[in-house]
C-alpha cells in the first residue's frame, strides 16, 4: 500500500518554500532557517515544543491542538533530518529555475530573484497563504525577526538543529 506524505515529495517543498519566500518580508534566510520554517509549515502541531520569544507567546495558543495519534511525531529531529534532502532538493530545484538566487544559495542562503512566479503558481501561493495566513505570518514575519543563532535563536528554541558549534 503506497501513503503519500507531503514532507517527502519535493513538489511540494518547492510550494512550500515559495509560500514562506512570498509572504515574508526579510530577503535573505540561512538555508537552516528556510528548513526549520519549512519543518513547522507541514507540521504546525510541533509548534506546541518550541519556546516562543515573550512577545509572541500568547500565538502559541493558536497553534496547540488536541493529542492526535496518527498526526502526532514520534521523534520531531529524526523527521527534521529525514526531509533534510527533499528540501535541499526543491532549492537547488528552485535555484535552477532562477527563483532563488544561485550564488547566494552556495553560500549558504536564500534570496528571492526578482523573476516572476508563473500565474497558477502564484495563485496557488496566495489561496494557500490566504488559508492559513495566522501560521504564515508567524514563520515568515515573526520567526525571521528572531536571531538564528546562539541563546533564544530560532535553532535553539526549536531544538531541531545542532547548536553545539554555533558561533556565540
Amino acid at each position: 500500500m503506497l501513503i503519500y506524505n507531503p514532507a517527502f515529495d519535493i513538489q511540494h517543498a518547492i510550494f512550500r518554500v515559495l509560500r514562506l519566500l512570498t509572504a515574508a518580508p526579510k530577503e535573505n534566510f540561512e538555508v537552516d532557517r528556510i528548513r526549520v520554517l519549512d519543518f513547522f509549515l507541514l507540521f504546525p502541531e510541533q509548534l506546541e515544543a518550541l519556546r516562543f520569544p515573550s512577545a509572541i507567546r500568547k500565538q502559541r495558543s493558536l497553534f496547540v491542538a488536541g493529542y492526535n495519534p496518527y498526526r502526532s511525531l514520534e521523534n520531531p529531529r529524526r523527521i527534521f533530518f529525514e526531509i533534510e534532502p527533499f528540501q535541499i532538493s526543491a532549492l537547488h530545484c528552485l535555484a535552477a529555475y532562477d527563483l532563488i538566487d544561485n550564488e547566494r544559495f552556495k553560500a549558504g542562503f536564500v534570496a528571492r530573484t526578482q523573476k516572476p512566479i508563473p500565474t497558477t503558481l502564484a495563485e496557488a501561493i496566495v489561496k494557500r497563504n490566504g488559508e492559513s495566513k495566522i501560521l504564515v505570518d508567524l514563520l515568515s514575519v515573526e520567526f525571521a525577526k528572531l536571531p538564528f543563532f546562539g541563546e533564544g535563536g530560532l535553532k535553539e528554541r526549536s531544538n531541531l538543529v545542532e547548536i553545539r558549534y554555533d558561533p556565540t
